[in-house]
């Protein structure tokens, strides 16, 4: 029975539907396809695939295999569902068996292995070491050293002194050869990867006489540990002459490191997937049946342009765009399984810049080193200079879910930021009004204010227009702008009505080429404040470091007469 197509499974009909969907990635698949049909002086054999979280590594892993397969390959895919080497090497074999290119040699040498393996974990008197030995070797690579790089694999360790790992072989060597009395079959217990390749290797020779072969390797980031030096090993030829026929193809998130594949760039390519277009966005779209032009600009402002994040808000229907962002930040953490970690990088988003001081303040000092080294492996965090900062739409995202299932904690986790960065400029010790044209002092009070503005809004805008106020009078336009754009952050993350009509309020002074009329600005500024009874703006006089202490003095009448009243007694904030 065949279906629609010629499908003779329903894996082909999935595939068939999954390719009708595909969106985007034309020169990816055009130059693969034009790869497989080239002569071998002009192929490349390597494919390295890398991108963020939810930037469709797999789906296009997915199309290769689908363009493999419509060119007569055969196509052999694995990721982390395969818990060690050895079943990374059964599982390439039984897929191509599958598609009728059996490994014969390789098969029956495995096989012998898996009855060994067998024996010796049932054998009642075989030493405990043997035992650990036979578990974890299916990931070594040589005698010299053992890891249980993968979940499972029994307790062997790094922390285990080379010299009793010795110890451990050569007890291993005399039971195994009593036991099976084969040095053959010794060396396959002890050494299965350099054992079976040589026969995986030879089998796809043969094989590759009568069809290419495309091996895909997925999840890269969580399997190169263990299968990075395996693959390296391969194309020296350590486990004997690759067939020419041969294509491979790895997907993580990170490049691969040139130190260990830059002597392999003659045959390999690097692609680096970005997020889609507003255009590959509208077709995934249409593709998947939302229609409601409304509908669909609030999903394309979700997902930042990331496919799996795009795929996923369009088939939740109108239930995942009425409460998108606990999905949205479900699928930013789609790969990090524990809780705690989870509700970390839920935190960590709270301020705009990160470093391991900003950590401590949100976790325990212990903590926070990890957490910024983990933080640094995420997708969605880029570095600069020492500090992270989150990808704007994910932060957006963590922010917004944050305030709403704890608005009490988000407060308190703002202000405790907020003195934090106080803390920080008094520790500078400039003298007098000289703190002003110090950049460090003046980031460090944009960011308290930022956060202030996120804790009370309403006690403290007065003052942060007064510092914005005064940095117009100082001749650097980025130092307006700073003021500016945390006024405006403040505005989306806290969500307070106040500050969202002053940050759009303030938008007048910038043109549209985004330079600031800093002359207006400080006028207006100076005026509203001065009518709102908070003191007067002269300049870069007007505020020297502790200058806060004598603003707060009035606050109890000044934000209120702010916020009461303008011109016409009746704005919520500032505005003519």
């Amino acid at each position: 029975m065949t279906g629609p197509g010629g499908a003779r499974s329903l894996q082909e009909v999935l595939r068939q539907r999954q390719g009708s969907e595909f969106v985007g990635r034309r020169q990816q698949c055009d130059a693969f396809r034009a790869n497989l049909r080239a002569p071998v002086a002009e192929r490349k054999f390597v494919f390295g695939l890398h991108g963020q979280a939810g930037i469709g590594k797999t789906f296009l892993l997915r199309q290769l295999r689908e363009i493999s397969l419509q060119h007569s390959a055969l196509v052999a895919v694995t990721d982390d569902n395969e818990s060690n080497l050895v079943r990374v090497l059964a599982a390439i074999a039984r897929q191509l068996a599958g598609q009728g290119g059996e490994a014969r040699n390789f098969a029956q040498r495995l096989a012998e292995y898996e009855q060994r393996h067998d024996e010796v974990l049932s054998d009642p008197q075989a030493p405990s070491e043997a035992r650990e030995l036979v578990m974890a070797t299916a990931v070594r690579f040589g005698l010299g050293v053992v890891r249980a790089a993968a979940p499972g694999l029994g307790p062997v360790a790094d922390a285990v002194p080379p010299e009793r790992i010795q110890e451990w072989v050569e007890q291993c060597r005399g039971y195994l050869a009593r036991r099976f009395g084969s040095q053959a079959d010794v060396r396959l217990l002890l050494s299965p990867v350099e054992e079976l390749t040589p026969h995986l290797v030879d089998d796809l020779r043969k094989i590759a006489r009568h069809r290419q072969l495309v091996v895909l390797f997925d999840n890269y980031e969580r399997t190169a540990e263990v299968v990075e030096p395996w693959l390296l090993r391969l194309l020296h030829g350590y486990y004997g002459e690759l067939p020419l026929g041969l294509v491979l193809g790895v997907a993580g998130q990170h490049p691969l490191d040139f130190n260990h594949w830059g002597e392999f760039s003659s045959i390999l390519v690097s692609w680096r997937l970005d997020p889609f277009t507003v255009e590959e966005s509208r077709t995934l779209l249409g593709r998947k049946g939302v229609r409601d032009p409304e509908l669909a600009e609030v999903i394309l402002e979700l997902s930042g342009g990331l496919p799996l994040l795009l795929a996923s808000l369009a088939e939740s229907g109108d239930d995942g765009v009425h409460d998108p962002t606990g999905m949205a930040v479900a699928r930013f953490l789609n790969f990090v399984p524990e809780q705690e970690s989870r509700d970390d990088a839920v935190l960590a988003a709270l301020p705009r810049v990160l470093d391991e001081d900003v950590l401590a303040v949100l976790r325990e000092p212990g903590r926070a080193v990890g957490l910024f080294r983990w933080l640094r492996e995420r997708p969605f965090v880029h570095e600069d200079q020492g500090q992270l900062k989150y990808h704007h739409v994910v932060r957006e995202k963590m922010v917004r879910y944050e305030r709403g299932r704890a608005p009490r904690r988000f407060r308190q986790h703002h202000q405790a930021l907020a003195e934090h960065f106080r803390q920080r400029r008094e520790e500078l010790g400039l003298p007098g009004d000289s703190c002003w044209f110090d950049w460090e002092w003046r980031m460090l009070l944009v960011e308290e204010h930022y956060h202030r503005l996120c804790s009370a809004a309403h006690r403290w805008l007065p003052e942060a227009l007064h510092h914005c106020a005064t940095a117009c009078g100082i001749e650097a336009e980025p130092a307006v702008h700073a003021w500016l754009d945390a006024i405006a952050a403040a505005a989306r993350d806290s969500a307070t009505d106040a500050v969202v009509a002053c940050a759009q309020d303030l938008q007048r002074f910038v043109a549209p080429g985004g330079s600031v009329d800093r002359a207006e600005l400080q006028r207006y500024l100076t005026r509203r404040l001065e009518q709102a009874g908070f003191g007067q703006v002269v300049g870069a006089r007007s505020i020297a470091p502790g200058g806060e202490s004598e603003n707060r003095v009035v606050h109890g009448t000044a934000h209120q007469n702010f916020f009461g009243g303008g011109e016409e007694g009746s704005a919520p904030v500032i505005g003519e």
